[in-house]
Formats: C-alpha cells, sequence, structure tokens
C-alpha cells in the first residue's frame, strides 16, 4: 500500500499559515508528499525548497494564480493540480492550516489496509478540531451545527476523485459527493486539527480580507465566505461568549501533533483579547444576520429541509 500526500499553498508567511507544520505532521504517514506552490509575493517557495532538502519525499510544483472565477474554484482548481501528480494508492489531503497527531497514525494505516481492496469506497473522513482565539481553545463538538464536524480527507487515487468547489470536499467523476451519506466513504475515526482560526485578532482579519477577493463579484459566494467565518455568537473577531468553546491546559502541549507544539507555546495572546478588537453588535441586525445565516449555510449545503429549519428558526424567535 502506498500513500501519497498533497497539498496547495500560497503566500503562506504572509498570511501565518503554518505549512511546513501541516506537512511535517503528514509525511510519516506518506512516501511522497506533493505541494503545489501558487505564485507568492513572500519566500514561501524558498522555504519549502529548504523543506525539500531535508525530506526527499516532498516533491514541488510551480503554478500560477490566475482567478478566472471570484467563486473560490480557484481552490479546488490548484487541488486537483496535485491529485493530479500524486502516484500512491491513496491521497492524503492536508490542507496547509492541518495537521494530524501522531497518536492516529496506527489507526490510519489499519482502516486503509483493510479497505485497500473495496473499490467501492472512494474516501475517508476525519473528525475535526477547530481552533478558535489561539493554540488553547477549540469548538465543542456540540457546535457542529455551526462548524464542519467531519471531512473527507483521503481519497483513492484511481481517477474517479477530484476536489470541487472552494476545495473542502470532493466528487467522482459522476458528479456523487464523497461522502458517507453516499456510501462511498467511511469514517477513519482519527482527528484532523483544524488551526485556520487559531490566529491573533489582528492576523485573523488580515487573513479574512485575502480570503474575500476570491468571492468578490457573485452575492452567493460572498455570503458563503461570510458564513464560512462566521458563527452568531462570534461577529467578526469577538468571542463574547466562550461557553462554547473547550479550554486546552496551555502546559499540555502534547495535545497538539508534534510539529506544532513549539507555534503553540510562543502564543503570547490570550482569547480575552478578541473582545476588544471591534465593538460588538447586537439588537435587530444580529438577528437578521444570524436568519441569512441560516439560510446561505443550508444553500450552500444542498440540504433538503432548509425550509423547514428556517421555519422552525422565526417560530422560536417569534414566541
Amino acid at each position: 500500500m502506498k500513500i501519497s500526500g498533497f497539498t496547495f499553498i500560497r503566500n503562506g508567511n504572509l498570511m501565518g499559515y503554518p505549512f511546513k507544520e501541516s506537512i511535517r505532521s503528514a509525511l510519516p504517514l506518506v512516501d511522497e508528499f506533493v505541494v503545489v506552490i501558487c505564485e507568492s509575493a513572500d519566500d514561501t517557495k524558498k522555504e519549502l525548497e529548504k523543506l525539500r532538502d531535508e525530506n526527499p519525499k516532498i516533491k514541488l510544483i510551480d503554478s500560477d494564480w490566475n482567478i478566472t472565477k471570484k467563486s473560490g474554484s480557484i481552490l479546488s482548481e490548484k487541488t486537483n493540480i496535485a491529485i493530479k501528480e500524486i502516484t500512491g494508492d491513496y491521497g492524503l489531503y492536508v490542507q496547509c492550516d492541518e495537521g494530524i497527531h501522531e497518536k492516529d497514525y496506527e489507526q490510519i494505516t489499519r482502516v486503509l489496509e483493510e479497505n485497500l481492496n473495496n473499490k467501492d469506497i472512494k474516501g475517508f473522513v476525519f473528525d475535526y478540531i477547530h481552533f478558535f482565539g489561539g493554540y488553547f481553545s477549540y469548538a465543542k463538538k456540540s457546535e457542529k451545527k455551526f462548524f464542519y464536524d467531519k471531512e473527507v480527507r483521503i481519497i483513492r487515487n484511481d481517477g474517479t476523485v477530484f476536489s470541487w468547489g472552494d476545495a473542502m470536499g470532493f466528487k467522482d467523476t459522476n458528479g456523487v459527493k464523497i461522502n458517507i451519506e453516499n456510501k462511498n466513504a467511511v469514517p477513519i475515526n482519527a482527528n484532523m486539527f483544524h488551526y485556520g482560526r487559531a490566529k491573533n485578532p489582528a492576523d485573523m482579519y488580515k487573513k479574512d480580507k485575502e480570503m474575500e477577493r476570491l468571492y468578490n463579484f457573485q452575492i452567493i459566494n460572498r455570503l458563503k465566505n461570510w458564513v464560512s467565518n462566521y458563527d452568531p455568537r462570534v461577529d467578526k473577531y469577538i468571542y463574547s461568549d466562550f461557553s462554547w468553546l473547550e479550554k486546552v491546559d496551555r502546559n499540555n502541549l502534547d495535545f497538539h501533533p508534534a510539529p506544532f507544539r513549539e507555534i503553540a507555546l510562543k502564543q503570547d495572546w490570550d482569547i480575552d483579547d478578541f473582545k476588544t478588537f471591534m465593538k460588538e453588535k447586537k439588537g435587530a441586525a444580529q438577528f437578521f444576520k444570524m436568519l441569512i445565516y441560516r439560510i446561505v449555510k443550508d444553500l450552500i449545503n444542498e440540504t433538503s429541509n432548509a425550509v423547514k429549519k428556517i421555519k422552525a428558526f422565526l417560530k422560536i424567535k417569534i414566541n
């Protein structure tokens, strides 16, 4: 059995992505790791070349960053470039703000080996730990109605699976989504650690503004970008209610995958710093924002019971 890792990156240092840590967390699992380096305004490529010199498993591919559609689709386009280059039986997709804990290596390998000859299974689903406000607070599992709690991050590399949309998921060549519901994916019973919102307030603001450039012209895509970065209790960078977060003891660095422990140790802010970064919005504006959030999130996820959910939500608010 051969496993290939793959990802893409652009402006990794400027945007504060822990891309080297992400790759390092996956390297012990894979026989090769393909990185598509999109044209950047920083020294991301030089950093990756150094990393490649340390580990010959890494293969670097240069690419442009010509956005033809303001829909976020460039993210899946670059992901698919990487998929075309991998040679393993499986492809392990680790986005550059994600990491895998070494305690899960054995479990991941076992599930892949068990399914090697089951050609109907095209994907393997990870559970997610989403860090918010730093490296020592993450969303509770009960918050899955607001944050995706599962995603396919390993695919069968048989030429029938590709990334779509803004690279959050995968489909087969018939347009069928790869997920547990469609019975073409199985849970792998391991965690993916997501550090995309583990930044300090100023860096989080900078990242979100950069991402907005991918969703400029089509209103649904602007809303999509907003929804993906919004929780009704978190308005921009205001964490006014911390009851939805689990806390991690700062001395428990082993909670993180090994490559991430050093950057977690360097955290010099507290989650309370988010309370004063921007003025909190309340009242009618918050109600309508919540309403739009529910509508758009259901449209994005293509759920069939969107109307039922909205009616239930309005009934609760009216009563």
